[in-house]
C-alpha cells in the first residue's frame, strides 16, 4: 500500500522472478476458476485488492483487540485470521505473499490479482498508467477523505524528492499516514464525559497500531522517501514525543514499539529525534521517581532491543558521544542501566512507587540490557572479523511479543533499491575509513573539551585558558559569550555568575557580548528576566548584580522601546523584581512583602511617571506563581517534591506535570535541532569502533557485575553477570586492552573464592567455569590476564587433590625422612609452620597481594567442603584439556601463556617446607606439547621455561630443586632426538639452563646452588652425552661449558670431576675428534679448567696433553680449520681475541683467534703451585712456540702472541714472587690470607729462570722471525730487572746475558743499537739516586727502603759484570755507536759511585740511620766505582785499536775520554794515597781517643785506605798496563800529558804500581828520550 503495487511486492520478499513462476504455478492449477480477473477494468482490479489489503489490516488489530466489529463479528478466525480473498477463516499461510488464505483456490486467486495489478501499476506514472481510481472501502474512503487536507499541507511542506512527482498511490500512502499521525497527535480533553475520552482513547489507540503496523511493513522505496522521512520527522516525532510520556499504559507502549520500528528502519535520517527521545523522554522516565513500574519497565525493554542490535548501540556511540557538539547519550544510558541493575530503585525517591519484586525485576530487565549489549557486540565484532555480512536488525519487533518465528520473519529483499542506497549515502552515512580516521579524534575531542569545563567550575580563569590553548575559545569575548549560552556543557552557572560580574575589561565584555546576543523584542520583562538569568547564578554582591542589571536594562530597552520612557525605568523595575523574588521565596523572611508595597516601592519609577498598577500586580502575580529560579534548582526542588510524596496519587501527579515540562523541552529541542543544518549519521562499519566503546562502558559494567555477583544469590542474576563477563573479557582480549581485560579477569578471579578461604557457593562453582571456559576460547587473547586464571587453576587442583580420598599433598612427598617421622622435624626449617605438621599453610593470591596464611582446623573444615564441591561439579578433564590445547595457541599467545604458568608456580614453590609442583608438572607438560612448533617460538617459550628451571634449581628444598632438574632432563631427552643442522645453535640453547645453575646464580636465600645439584647434573649430562651422543651437536658447546664450570668450582668433589672429564675424554678420543674441532674454542676452554684444577694432577696433566694434541691439530695443514671462535666467553677463562679487519674480509679467522686459548691457558697454568703441571706447561707453551710458531705464525700473530701470552705470563711469575702483604695491600677488597699459596714465592724464582731461558732459547731460534720484537723482549728483560725481588733482578740480568751471549754474533747493527740503548736505560733506572737525597744534618731516618736501593746497586754490579763479558766477547759485532753508548753507561755509573764515595759524611749518616750498619765500614760503591772504571778502560783501551774508530768522531771522542779518565784515576790515586799517609800520621798520636769526632777521622781513613787498596790493580793491571799498550804513535803523540803522572806514580807506596811504571818508563819512554837526544845531537852538532 504504501510503496506501491512493486513495494508490496518487495516487502512480501518475493521477486517478480519468483511471483512470476508463482502465478504460472497457480494458472496451471486453478485453470480458468479466476478468468473473471482479467475481464476487470484497471480501476476494479485496484479497488478489489485495495480492499482486500485494508480489511487484512483491520482484521489484525481486531486479532490483537481480542474482539471483532461488523460482519467480521459472526465469522471465527482461523490459526492465521481472515481469508485476505473471501473473508472467511484462515487456516493457511501463502508463502509467497505471507498473505492469510484459506485454502489453495484463494491462495492462487490473491497470486493473480496480485500479478495482475503489478502489472498495470509495477512502473507508476513513469510509464504512463493513469491514477488508480479511490478505494471503496466505507473506512478507507472516509479516512483518506478525512486526512486529505492534512496530507496535502505535509505534502508541500515536505516539498518533493529531487524534483520527481510522485506515484498516485504514494501519495495516497502518505495522506493516510499523515492522517493517523495527526489523530494519535490529537490530546484528550478532560472534561468530557467518559464515552467521549473512551472513542477519542480507541481512536488514538487503533491510529497508532495502524501507524505501528505501516512501518513494520513499508518497503525500500518508502525507507527511501524523503518526503516520508520529512513526515516522520514533523509529524510521527511530534505524536511520539506526548504519547510517550502517556500515562496510559497501551498508548505508552504502542509508542515506544513505533519508536523501536523506527530506529530499525529510518535510524539514517532520524539522528537527532533519536537523540532527543533517548536523552530526554527515556533517561528522564527511567530517572524519574515518579514514574511508575510500567513505565519504567517498558523503557528498559527498549533499551533491550536496542542492545540487542550492536550496529544501533554503536551508531548511538559514534553519533553522540563521539560529537563535540552533543551529549554522552550511550555513556550516560549505561551509566542509568549499570545503577538501576545495581539497585537504584531502592531509594526513597522511588521505593513509594516500587515494591520490592518490582524493583528486582527492573534490575533483571536493566542487566539483561547490559549483558545483551556486550554479547550483542561480541557477535558483531566476530562477523565482521570474519568478513561475513551484518544480519539484517532484529530490532523491528514487538515489545510485548517473544521471539519472531522463522516463518514469520520478515522478508524484505536483502539488497535495498538504487534510491535507497543514494539516499544513505547523501543523507549522511560516512564511510567507515573516514569515520576510524575522525571519531577517535573527535572523542578526544570532546574529553578535552569536558575537561576544560570541569578546570572552569574549579576556577573560571585557569579553566578559560585551558579552553583557549585547546583552541575551544579564542581572544574574543563573543567566543566565551556563547560558550556560556550552551547550557549542555554542564558549567557551573554559580561560577558563570561570578565571572560575568567581576569589574574587568575582558569580563564586562563578555558580559556585554551574552546580553546583546540574546533577544528580548516583544517579551515582557519578567519573562525577558527569566531568560537572562536562566544562564547563571547571581553573585552575592550587590555591585555585581547592579552592572548585569544596568546592562539587561539597556539591552530590554533597546528591543522594546515602547515599553518605558528610559532605562533606568527597566532597570529599577529589574532590580525590584530580583528583589521581591527573594522576599517571596526566601524560606528565612517570614515577613513577606504584600502586593500592594511593590506597587508603592515602583512609581514614579518611568520618568517620574507611576508604571500601570495592573501591569505592576501581573508581575507580582507571575513571580508568586511561578518563581524565577535555574533548572538546576526546580530539578532539585522536584526531586524533593517526588522524595515527599507518599502515595501513588501524588506521584501520579507529579508525573504528569514532569511529563509535562519533558514534553516542552523535547519539541523545544526538536524544533532547534530542525533549524539545524541535518548532521551527518555515522554508520558501524569497522570492528575498530568497538574498542572506544568499551573503554566507556567497560567500568560501569565492571561495577554493576562486581557487585550484582557479590551481593545477589538470584540464579538469574548470577548467570547473567557471569555471562556480562564473559563478553566483557572477550571484547577486552580481542581488542587487546590490557587494563580492562586484566580488569574483568582478575575480578571474575576473585569471585571464584579459589584464593581465599571462605566457603564457596553455587556461584562460586559457576565462576570457576565461566573462567575455564574463557581461558579455552580467548587464550590467544588473554596476555598476562592467564595469570589469574592458571592461579586458580592451581588452587582448582589443590582443592581436587583434598577432596580426593587418599591422595597425599605434594610437599608430603618433598619431606626428608626425618621430617616425615619427627613432628617437631618442620618446626625448624626457615618459614616453616610453628605449631607442628597439623597446620598447614597456603599463598593467598588477590589483586596484586601474595600472603601466607596459617590455617586452622575451621579453615580446613571450609577447604574440605569446598573441595567436595568442585570435586563433584568441577570436570578435571576441562583443565587438562586447557593445558592440552595449548598447542592451538598463537605465538606470542603461548608465550603468554608459559610466563604466567611459571609465576604460578614460583608462588607453589614459596613456601620451601609445604612446595606444590602442580605447574611445575603443566609447564613440562606444556613444553612437551609445543615442543614441534617453529624454532623462533620455542626458543622464546624456552627463554621463560630455562629461567624458571634455574631459580627452581635453586630452591631451598633441595628434592623439589632435582625434580626440576630431572623433568628439565627428560624434556632434553626429548629434544636431543631431534636432528639439528649445521649452523644451528637450538641444544645449546636447550642445555644452557643447566649450565646457569652450574655457574652458581645466587638462590633466594642469598647463597649459591647446592653442591649435590651440581654433581647430580654432572650425572644428567654425563647419562645424556652417552645416551644421545650421536644426536648431539650444538649441545656440545653448552656440555663443555657445563664441565668447566662445575670443574672451576673448589668444592666439587674429585668423583664429579673425574665424571665430568671423561666426558671430555671420550670427545678427545680419534674417532670422535671431529666433535671437538666443530667446538674447539669451547673445548679448549675446559681442558684449560681440567688443567686448573687441583683435585687430580693426572687430569691436569691429561689435560695438558690433550691441549698439546689439540695444538697438533691445529699446525697440521691436513685437518679443517676449527669454526671461527665466538666473541664472547665464561667469565673467568679467557677468550680469543677479534681477528683483524683484514683477514676478517678475506673471509678466514685469524691463526692467532685459535692459537691464543691454547697458548694464554698453557701459560696461566705456568703459575700453577704444583712442580710437575707447572713443568708440563711451561715446556709445552715453549715447544709449541718453538716447533709450531715459525710455521704458522705471521708477524702480527707472532706479537699477539707476545703481547698475549708471553708477557702476562711473566707478568703472572713477577706477582707470584711479590710478598703477600704487598699483594694484599695492592688489591682494593681483597682479605688477609686470600693471596696466592705460601709456596708460590718459594717457586718462583727457578719458574722464572726456566721460562725466561725458554723464551732466550725461542727467541734464538726463531731469531730471524722475531726480531721485530726485539725490543718488546728487552723491555720484558727490563721488567725482570727491575723487580722488587733481588732473586728475580739477577734471573733478570742473568737472562740478558744469555740473550747476548746466544744471539750477540747474529744480531744486526740495528739490533745491537736496541740493545745498547736497552743496556743504557737500566742502568739509568737502576742507579741508587735515593742514596744521595738523604738530608746530613737534619735526617731522622731512611727516607728510602733499604732493599730497593740495595737490588739496584747489586743490578749495578750485574749490568757491569754483563757489559764486560759482553764488551769482551762481542766487540767485533758491536757498532761503534753502540760501543760509545755503553761507554756512556759506564761513565754515569762511574761517576755516580765515586761521587757518593767521596761523600764520607753522607755515608756515616746512613749507617746511622741504619743502612748497612751489619757492615763495619761505611756504606760505599767502592766495587761499582772499580767495577765500572775497570771495564770503562779495557772498552776505551779496545777503542784505541779498533780499526773501525780510525777517522771517525767516535776515535777522537774515545781518546779525549781515555785520556780524561787516566789521568783524573791516577790524580786520585795519588792524591788518596797521599791523604792517606797525613791521616795515618794524625791518627797515630790520638790512637786512644774514642770521641765520636776521633771516630768519624778513623772511619774516613779507613774508608780512603780501601780506595787506595781497591785502584792500586787498576792502576797497574788496566791503567798503566793500557797506557804500555798503546801503539806507538797514539803513545807518542800524548806522551807530554802522559809522563808526568808516570812520574807522580814513582813514589807511591804500591811496589806493584811502581814495578809497572818502570816498565812503562824503560819500554816506552826510554826510547822516546833516545830519539829526542840523538835529534837533540843532531841538531846540535
Amino acid at each position: 500500500m504504501l510503496g506501491g503495487v512493486q513495494s508490496r511486492s518487495n516487502a512480501f520478499g518475493t521477486s517478480k522472478q519468483q511471483l512470476a513462476a508463482a502465478v504460472a504455478a497457480a494458472r496451471n492449477s486453478a485453470g480458468d476458476a479466476n478468468a473473471d480477473l482479467a475481464r476487470m477494468t484497471k480501476g476494479e482490479l485496484i479497488n478489489d485488492w485495495m480492499s482486500s489489503y485494508l480489511n487484512n489490516k483491520i482484521d489484525d488489530l481486531v486479532i490483537k483487540q481480542g474482539s471483532a466489529n461488523g460482519t467480521a463479528e459472526k465469522v471465527p478466525w482461523g490459526k492465521f485470521g481472515w481469508c485476505v480473498v473471501c473473508r472467511g477463516p484462515a487456516a493457511h499461510y501463502c508463502v509467497d505473499t505471507r498473505d492469510p488464505v484459506c485454502g489453495h483456490k484463494c491462495k492462487f486467486r490473491n497470486l493473480e490479482r496480485l500479478a495482475l495489478v503489478e502489472a498495470h501499476f509495477g512502473n507508476g506514472i513513469e510509464d504512463g498508467q493513469a491514477a488508480a481510481p479511490a478505494v471503496s472501502s466505507t473506512t478507507s474512503a472516509s479516512s483518506a477523505a478525512t486526512a486529505a487536507p492534512q496530507s496535502s499541507s505535509t505534502l508541500e511542506e515536505a516539498g518533493h524528492d529531487n524534483g520527481k512527482s510522485l506515484n498516485p498511490y504514494h501519495e495516497d500512502a502518505i495522506c493516510v499516514f499523515s492522517y493517523l499521525c495527526t489523530v494519535s497527535m490529537k490530546d484528550i480533553p478532560q472534561n468530557q464525559n467518559a464515552d467521549v475520552q473512551q472513542k477519542m482513547m480507541r481512536s488514538k489507540k487503533i491510529s497508532l497500531e495502524l501507524i505501528l503496523d505501516m512501518l513494520a511493513n513499508c518497503g525500500p522505496v518508502c525507507r527511501s522517501s524523503q518526503q516520508f522521512v520529512e513526515l516522520l520527522k514533523k509529524m510521527l516525532c511530534e505524536s511520539l514525543i506526548k504519547n510517550s510520556v502517556s500515562p496510559v499504559p497501551k498508548i505508552f507502549a504502542l509508542s515506544l514499539q513505533i519508536f523501536v520500528t523506527l530506529i530499525a528502519n529510518f535510524k539514517e535520517h532520524l539522528r537527532n529525534e533519536i537523540g532527543v527521545f533517548v536523552d530526554q523522554i527515556f533517561l528522564k522516565i527511567l530517572e524519574s521517581g515518579n514514574s511508575a513500574f510500567t513505565h519504567k519497565s517498558k523503557v528498559l525493554q527498549v533499551f533491550y532491543k536496542i542492545c540487542t542490535d550492536a550496529t544501533t548501540a554503536l551508531e548511538l556511540f559514534l553519533n553522540f558521544d563521539c560529537d563535540v557538539d552533543e551529549k554522552n547519550i550511550f555513556e550516560r544510558t549505561i551509566d542509568c542501566l549499570s545503577k538501576i541493575a545495581q539497585g537504584k530503585y531502592t531509594a526513597v525517591e522511588h521505593a513509594n512507587l516500587i515494591q520490592p519484586h518490582q524493583e528486582q525485576e527492573l534490575k533483571i530487565h536493566a542487566l539483561e540490557a547490559l549483558v545483551k549489549l556486550m554479547g550483542s557486540i561480541v557477535d558483531w565484532a566476530r562477523r565482521n572479523s570474519e568478513d561475513k555480512p551484518v544480519t539484517t536488525s532484529i530490532l523491528g519487533g514487538h515489545l510485548e511479543e517473544g521471539p519472531v518465528k522463522e516463518g514469520d520473519s520478515d522478508g524484505e529483499d536483502d539488497a535495498k533499491s538504487d534510491a535507497a542506497a543514494s539516499l544513505a549515502t547523501s543523507g549522511g552515512a560516512s564511510s567507515a575509513h573516514q569515520l576510524t580516521s575522525t571519531f577517535q579524534e573527535q572523542k578526544q575531542r570532546k574529553l578535552e573539551l569536558q575537561i576544560g569545563v570541569n578546570k572552569f567550575n574549579m576556577k573560571p580563569k585557569r579553566g578559560i585558558e585551558y579552553l583557549k590553548q585547546n583552541g575551544f575559545l579564542t581572544d574574543d569575548p563573543q567566543a566565551l559569550a556563547n560558550l556560556f549560552q550552551n547550557t549542555d556543557l554542564g558549567l557551573d552557572k554559580t561560577a558563570i555568575g561570578d565571572y560575568l560580574g567581576e569589574d574587568k575589561s575582558f569580563n564586562k565584555s563578555t558580559l556585554y557580548a551574552l546580553v546583546d546576543g540574546l533577544e528580548f523584542k516583544g517579551e515582557t520583562i519578567d519573562a525577558a528576566l527569566r531568560s537572562f538569568l536562566s544562564y547563571f547564578r547571581l553573585p552575592g554582591e550587590a555591585q555585581k548584580i547592579d552592572r548585569m542589571m544596568e546592562k539587561f536594562a539597556e539591552k530590554y530597552c533597546q528591543d522594546n522601546p515602547e515599553r518605558f520612557h528610559n532605562p533606568d525605568c527597566a532597570f529599577v523595575l529589574s532590580f525590584s523584581l530580583i528583589m521581591l523574588q527573594t522576599d517571596l521565596h526566601n524560606p528565612g523572611i517570614k515577613n513577606k512583602m504584600t502586593k500592594e508595597e511593590f506597587v508603592r516601592n515602583n512609581r514614579g519609577i518611568n520618568d517620574g511617571q507611576d508604571l500601570p498598577k495592573e501591569y505592576l500586580e501581573s508581575l507580582y502575580d507571575g513571580l508568586v506563581a511561578n518563581p524565577i529560579s535555574l533548572k538546576e534548582d526546580q530539578e532539585a526542588k522536584n526531586r524533593q517534591e517526588s522524595q515527599a510524596a507518599r502515595d501513588s496519587g501524588a506521584k501520579y501527579e507529579l508525573y504528569v506535570k514532569e511529563t509535562e515540562g519533558v514534553v516542552l523541552k523535547a519539541q523545544e529541542l526538536m524544533k532547534k535541532k530542525g533549524t539545524q543544518k541535518n548532521s551527518t549519521y555515522v554508520t558501524a562499519q569497522s570492528v575498530e569502533h568497538v574498542r572506544p566503546l568499551f573503554e566507556v562502558a567497560c567500568w560501569p559494567y565492571l561495577a554493576t557485575l562486581a557487585v550484582l555477583l557479590e551481593m545477589q544469590d538470584n540464579a538469574q542474576s548470577i548467570e547473567l553477570c557471569i555471562e556480562g563477563f564473559k563478553h566483557c573479557i572477550r571484547i577486552a582480549a580481542r581488542f587487546d586492552m590490557d587494563t580492562e581485560r586484566d580488569a574483568f579477569v582478575s575480578s571474575l578471579a576473585k569471585f571464584t573464592y579459589l584464593t581465599t578461604i571462605k566457603e564457596m557457593k553455587q556461584k562460586n562453582i559457576e565462576c570457576i567455569k565461566a573462567l575455564l571456559s574463557i581461558g579455552l576460547s580467548e587464550g590467544n587473547n588473554l596476555g598476562p590476564s592467564w595469570l589469574y586464571v592458571l592461579t586458580c587453576i592451581s588452587q582448582l587442583e589443590r582443592l581436587q587433590l583434598i577432596g580426593t580420598r587418599g591422595a597425599r599433598q605434594d610437599f608430603q612427598f618433598f619431606q626428608a625422612e626425618e621430617e616425615v617421622s619427627t613432628p617437631g622435624g618442620m618446626a625448624n626449617k626457615p618459614h616453616a609452620s610453628t605449631s607442628g605438621p597439623q597446620v598447614l599453610k597456603r599463598r593467598s593470591h588477590g589483586l596484586g597481594v601474595s600472603a601466607l596464611v596459617s590455617m586452622g582446623q575451621e579453615d580446613r573444615q571450609v577447604e574440605l567442603v569446598n573441595s567436595e564441591s568442585v570435586v563433584a561439579q568441577i570436570d578435571a578433564a576441562q583443565i587438562d584439556s586447557l593445558f592440552n590445547k595449548s598447542t592451538l595457541l598463537t605465538p606470542q599467545a603461548v608465550v603468554h601463556f608459559v610466563a604466567q604458568l611459571a609465576r604460578v608456580s614460583k608462588e607453589e614453590l614459596a613456601l620451601a617446607d609445604q612446595p606444590r609442583i602442580f605447574s611445575l608438572q603443566k609447564l613440562v607438560e606444556v613444553a612437551d606439547y609445543n615442543m614441534n612448533r617453529m624454532r623462533v617460538v620455542w626458543n622464546r617459550i624456552w627463554k621463560v621455561l630455562s629461567n624458571h628451571f634455574v631459580e627452581v634449581a635453586n630452591h631451598q628444598n633441595i628434592r623439589v630443586s632435582t625434580y626440576a632438574l630431572d623433568s628439565l632432563r627428560q624434556l632434553t631427552m626429548k629434544f636431543l632426538e631431534k636432528d639439528e643442522m649445521t649452523g644451528y645453535n637450538f641444544q645449546a640453547e636447550f642445555l644452557r639452563p643447566f649450565e646457569i645453575i652450574i655457574v652458581g646464580t645466587p638462590s633466594s636465600a642469598g647463597g649459591t646452588v647446592h653442591k649435590d645439584i651440581k654433581e647430580y647434573i654432572v650425572q644428567i649430562v654425563q647419562y645424556m652425552t652417552g645416551a644421545s651422543f650421536k644426536h648431539i651437536r650444538s649441545g656440545w658447546k653448552t656440555v663443555f661449558h657445563i664441565c668447566a664450570a662445575v670443574t672451576a668450582d673448589p668444592s666439587t668433589r674429585e668423583e664429579t670431576v673425574q665424571d665430568a672429564f671423561s666426558i671430555v675424554e671420550k670427545v678427545m678420543e680419534d674417532r670422535h675428534y671431529h666433535l671437538f674441532a666443530e667446538n674447539f674454542t669451547e673445548g679448549v676452554r675446559t681442558l684449560l679448567t681440567f688443567g686448573q684444577s687441583k683435585v687430580n694432577v693426572t687430569i691436569s696433566q691429561k689435560a695438558i696433553e690433550y691441549l698439546l694434541k689439540a695444538a697438533d691439530y691445529l699446525a697440521d695443514p691436513s685437518t679443517p680449520d676449527p669454526p671461527p671462535p665466538p666473541n664472547s666467553s665464561l667469565a673467568g677463562v679467557p677468550a680469543a681475541p677479534p681477528p683483524q679487519p683484514a683477514t676478517a674480509a678475506e673471509g678466514g679467522s685469524h691463526p692467532a683467534a685459535h692459537w691464543f686459548p691454547i697458548l694464554r691457558g698453557l701459560s696461566m697454568l705456568i703459575s700453577d703451585p704444583r712442580r710437575e703441571v707447572r713443568a708440563q706447561a711451561l715446556n709445552g707453551v715453549f715447544d709449541v712456540l718453538r716447533e709450531k710458531g715459525n710455521l704458522v705464525f705471521d708477524e702480527d700473530t707472532w706479537r699477539m702472541v707476545f703481547n698475549g701470552v708471553i708477557k702476562p705470563l711473566f707478568d703472572d711469575i713477577h706477582h707470584q714472587m711479590v710478598p703477600q702483604e704487598q699483594k694484599q695491600d695492592g688489591i682494593p677488597g681483597q682479605m688477609p690470607g686470600a693471596g696466592r699459596p705460601d709456596g708460590a714465592a718459594s717457586m718462583g724464582p727457578p719458574t722464572c729462570l726456566a721460562a725466561l731461558t725458554a723464551l732466550v732459547r725461542l727467541f734464538e731460534t726463531h731469531l730471524e722471525a722475531l726480531c721485530f720484537l726485539l725490543e718488546d723482549v728487552l723491555r720484558l728483560i727490563q721488567n725482570c730487572i727491575q723487580h722488587e725481588l733481588e732473586a728475580v733482578a739477577r734471573i733478570g740480568v742473568e737472562g740478558f746475558k744469555q740473550l747476548l751471549l746466544s744471539t750477540g754474533r747474529k744480531l744486526r747493527p740495528e739490533s745491537w743499537q736496541k740493545v745498547t740503548k736497552s743496556i743504557l736505560l737500566l742502568f739509568r733506572e737502576s742507579m741508587p739516586t735515593k742514596l744521595i737525597d738523604v738530608d746530613v744534618q737534619g735526617a731522622r731516618e731512611l727516607p728510602f727502603s733499604k732493599d730497593d736501593v740495595v737490588i739496584q746497586c747489586v743490578v749495578q754490579l750485574l749490568l757491569i759484570d754483563m757489559l764486560q763479558d759482553a764488551a769482551t766477547q762481542f766487540y767485533e759485532n758491536i757498532p761503534p755507536h753502540g760501543i760509545m753508548t755503553l761507554l756512556d753507561a759506564l761513565q754515569q755509573s762511574f761517576e755516580f759511585a765515586q761521587d757518593f764515595n767521596r761523600r764520607i759524611e753522607l755515608r756515616q749518616t746512613l749507617k746511622r740511620l741504619g743502612f748497612m750498619k751489619e757492615m763495619k765500614q761505611l756504606p760505599g760503591l767502592l766495587k761499582q766505582e772499580r767495577e765500572s772504571l775497570s771495564c770503562s778502560l779495557k772498552v776505551l783501551f779496545q777503542v784505541q785499536a779498533d780499526p773501525r774508530m780510525q777517522g771517525t768522531d767516535f776515535a777522537a771522542q774515545a781518546v779525549e775520554r781515555l785520556l780524561r779518565l787516566c789521568g783524573s784515576v791516577l790524580r786520585n790515586y795519588v792524591s788518596k794515597e797521599q791523604l792517606l799517609h797525613e791521616r795515618t800520621e794524625l791518627a797515630s798520636g790520638s790512637s786512644n781517643d774514642n770521641s765520636a769526632e776521633s771516630i768519624r777521622e778513623r772511619e774516613a781513613t779507613n774508608e780512603v785506605e780501601r780506595e787506595v787498596l781497591g785502584l792500586i790493580p787498576i792502576i797497574s793491571d788496566v791503567v798503566v798496563k793500557g797506557l804500555k799498550d798503546l801503539p806507538q804513535e797514539q803513545f807518542e803523540k800524548h806522551a807530554k800529558e802522559l809522563f808526568p803522572l808516570f812520574c807522580e806514580l814513582t813514589v807511591v807506596n804500591s811496589r806493584e804500581v811502581r814495578l809497572m811504571v818502570r816498565e812503562v818508563l824503560l819500554e816506552r819512554v826510554t826510547p822516546l828520550l833516545r830519539v829526542g837526544a840523538d835529534g837533540g845531537g843532531a841538531g846540535g852538532s
